[in-house]
């Protein structure tokens, strides 16, 4: 057990869960406490000391499942195919302890589980679902449930039953192959990655949901973390003659050091972003997180642009979530121009010329986009003339640095008038940013 403990956590840290020694002694001492007998007790004192925070549940839940698999089941007896479906047919009605048994054997029947074959276990899940049929499987669900006519609690109900065939199935092709080429190796061959380190640009639709998941707890910690940052700014110099004053209560011995109250510098924050096709998931995520900060960050603009660029702050001020405010900007805000396309000297000239004079010494500048102007003039002169006028001018890129300055883009261009230009892929890059710069 100590030592399935040992790699456990060493694979939650491969996939970005940080587990510290402490927090794998605690472990042992809780499943000890508990027992080993039952696996969903073990689970959850697992869980409950090794992890931390919401977005890690997903990826421990995962590896729990490698590192501690159920052993494979098998309904036993000769049943024929279509025996079978009307065995599952029957277990899914009746709610018998039978359907694990009877799913065991449709994927040691159909998934083709074979060694040495480096095949995804969403392969053999693919072929087992394929095999019993589950869309058949539901719709005879459904009409021996009663609701043929369309009645929609008995339809939702039978997608839950049909669900948890569907999860069955997974975690039998998955305890199979665990059990064919180990933990460690199938550990590896998911990738398992938090939502926060997933890349946001070519996220799948259940990695993006994860993500907006994953969102609201990381502002509460970067609110947190700005909260102390401006607290302990608040303390200004030594005030030297109220430190004397303060010393002759303890005979002129400056105990109680007194230093002169200063005002907490927010930042003025002005955000440019770019969100045409190719970056809209990276703008999504950083209006959202950005605007989950702007109790935080005074005087908090953003613009938003394509080929135009126009100021959508007031959208995001009528308390509406991301996703209506995204929607709004399509409708009314102007930053679709002629073409269509990214135009970053065109948007950069008519930043200049319209809100240049807004820009002051005291303000951030954060530009984010790809630097990809589809070969039209990038706007170096506006460009530098807007970042010359800023404290600080940072710009978010989400492409791999390896890719900047290939084909139309002009990121290496835009560089040299720049506090820094930083890669930021993921949430933890986004977060890493805020927490540092702002």
């Amino acid at each position: 057990m100590f030592d399935r403990l040992i790699r456990f956590s060493a694979a939650l840290r491969e996939a970005g869960v940080g587990v510290s020694p402490a927090e794998v002694a605690d472990a042992c001492r809780a499943a000890l406490a508990t027992g080993v007998d039952d696996r969903e007790t073990v689970r959850a004192a697992l869980r409950a000391t090794m992890v931390k925070s919401v977005s890690s549940r997903d990826a421990f839940d995962l590896l729990f499942e490698i590192f501690f698999p159920l052993a494979p089941l098998r309904a036993g007896g000769d049943l024929s195919d279509q025996e079978l479906s009307e065995s599952m047919l029957s277990a899914l009605l009746e709610g018998e302890d039978a359907l694990p048994g009877l799913v065991g054997e449709a994927v040691e029947r159909f998934a083709g589980i074979s060694a040495g074959r480096p095949v995804s276990s969403a392969y053999y899940s693919y072929r087992t679902a394929r095999a019993i049929d589950l869309d058949g499987l539901k719709r005879a669900l459904i009409e021996a449930l009663g609701g043929e006519g369309g009645d929609g609690e008995i339809r939702r109900e039978a997608s839950r039953r049909i669900g948890e065939v569907s999860r069955l199935i997974d975690r039998e092709v998955l305890s199979r192959l665990v059990e064919e080429r180990g933990a460690e190796e199938m550990a590896g061959a998911l990738s398992i990655k938090l939502p926060e380190d997933v890349e946001i640009m070519h996220a799948s639709g259940d990695e993006l949901r994860a993500l907006r998941e994953a969102v609201a707890p990381l502002a509460a910690k970067l609110v947190a973390t700005l909260e102390r940052r401006h607290r302990s700014r608040r303390e200004g110099p030594l005030d030297f003659r109220a430190t004397i004053r303060e010393s002759l209560s303890t005979g002129g011995v400056p105990v109680n050091p007194v230093t002169k109250r200063r005002r907490p510098e927010r930042p003025e924050v002005v955000l440019l972003t770019d969100i045409s096709g190719s970056v809209a998931s990276f703008a999504r995520f950083t209006l959202q997180l950005l605007y989950t900060l702007s109790n935080e960050l005074r005087g908090l603009r953003s613009f938003a642009f394509i080929d135009e660029v126009d100021e959508v702050t007031g959208v995001f001020k009528t308390g509406t979530d991301v996703e209506t405010a995204l929607r709004e900007i399509a409708r009314s805000a102007k930053v679709v121009g002629n073409a269509g396309h990214s135009d970053y000297g065109a948007v950069f000239r008519n930043f200049d010329e319209r809100f240049g004079g807004s820009l002051g010494s005291r303000t951030t500048l954060i530009v984010c986009g790809d630097a990809r102007s589809n070969y039209h003039d990038p706007g170096i002169d506006a460009f530098k003339r807007i970042a010359g006028s800023v404290k600080a001018t940072y710009w978010l890129n989400p492409e791999p640095e390896g890719y900047w300055d290939t084909g139309d883009s002009m990121m290496d261009a835009f560089a040299p008038y720049c506090t820094a230009a930083t890669e930021v892929r993921t949430l933890r890059q986004l977060h890493t940013f805020i927490s540092e710069v702002l």
